[in-house]
Parts: C-alpha cells; sequence; structure tokens
C-alpha cells in the first residue's frame, strides 16, 4: 500500500464517522 491509498483509506472512514469534524481540522 502507498501512503495516498492509506490516507484515502483513513479519509473514506473518517468521513463516514464524523465529517464535520474532520473537514473543519482540515480547515
Amino acid at each position: 500500500l502507498g501512503t495516498k491509498e492509506i490516507a484515502v483509506r483513513a479519509w473514506d472512514e473518517a468521513l463516514s464517522t464524523q465529517p464535520e469534524k474532520l473537514i473543519w481540522n482540515l480547515m
């Protein structure tokens, strides 16, 4: 697995659990 694949996988899991919190943390 490449770093990008892991990031996308973690991103999808985070979005499915708490999308708003993740988006605010990135901003």
